[in-house]
């Protein structure tokens, strides 16, 4: 294997710049209206506030992060920042990968937990530094029974939050200035949305696969499933500002596809535990 180098794009430094001079002109002109006079709707005024504040956040995050690069070899992984020393793990000492979906980032680390190297999503060309993670690590030994169960984390069930959060503020506006058939609609709105919401588990049964939405489930038979794949799908189609989400991919044999991402163990792990268990309930069928 050659040695393979992996950065941030040329521009990425300077649009986290340029967003974050945006995003902190906008907390500085909200909290001048504050002397303007009073505030009529407080929780509108947090809501923005808080995205605001942590789109601010993300971009001074990323922004020190610019310059870090990424190199890979036959033997090990090297996570190099300006200034500092190279981290390097070597890939038997490799224990433990994890895809954090929500936080668009990729954990590797060694047994003891102590050190690790954060990758983020949004680096150039993750989709093949991602593959060659996934060739050249192997998954943790593990004692006892297999994981059977994969469920999302409460905050990535209730991430993202923009969409209940618009429903919740404009149906409460509308509650407080008497227009409760609105409000209404947009609480029956926001049901919708749940509804509609990707799966939140996942249950490895003896003979099935358990997939669960949140207002049904859905049980297919292990010699149903045609594939399980690991695919990259990107929520906004610009590879220089997203690598994308890693979204396990159930084929079956109706010809649906179901697809499973923000995973609280991770996309590998579930993609690895739902592979074998499908291929080992089709090697008893």
């Amino acid at each position: 294997m050659a040695t393979e180098t992996f950065r941030y794009p040329r521009r990425f430094k300077t649009m986290t710049a340029v967003s974050g001079v945006v995003f902190a002109a906008l907390a500085i002109m909200l909290l001048m209206w504050l002397d303007i006079g009073p505030v009529r709707h407080t929780e509108l005024f947090a809501a923005i506030m808080l995205t605001v504040g942590t789109s601010l956040a993300w971009c001074v995050t990323m922004f020190r992060r610019a310059d870090d690069e990424v190199v890979l070899d036959e033997s090990n992984i090297a996570y190099r920042v300006p200034g500092r020393p190279t981290l390097i793990l070597s890939w038997p000492e490799i224990t433990r990968v994890r895809a954090r979906d929500v936080l668009q980032r990729l954990d590797l680390s060694d047994v003891t937990g102590t050190r690790r190297i954060v990758l983020a999503y949004q680096m150039e060309n993750f989709a093949r530094l991602r593959q060659i993670i996934r060739e050249r690590t192997t998954p943790a030994t593990t004692t006892g029974s297999p994981q059977r169960v994969f469920a999302k984390s409460l905050g990535a069930i209730l991430l993202p939050l923009h969409w209940p959060v618009v429903f919740v503020i404009v149906a409460a506006w509308f509650w407080r200035h008497g227009s409760s058939p609105l409000a209404l609609l947009f609480g029956i709105a926001w049901g919708v949305w749940v509804v509609l919401s990707p799966p939140w588990r996942v249950r490895l049964l003896d003979d099935a696969v358990a997939v669960d939405w949140h207002a049904w489930s859905r049980t297919i038979a292990y010699g149903d499933v045609v594939a399980v794949r690991i695919k990259e799908l990107k929520d906004i189609p610009d590879k220089e500002t997203t690598g994308g989400v890693a979204t396990v991919m159930i084929e079956t044999t109706r010809g649906d596809v179901i697809k499973l991402a923000g995973f609280k163990d991770g996309s590998f792990a579930l993609y690895r535990a739902l592979d074998e268990a499908s291929k080992l309930g089709r090697s008893r069928v």
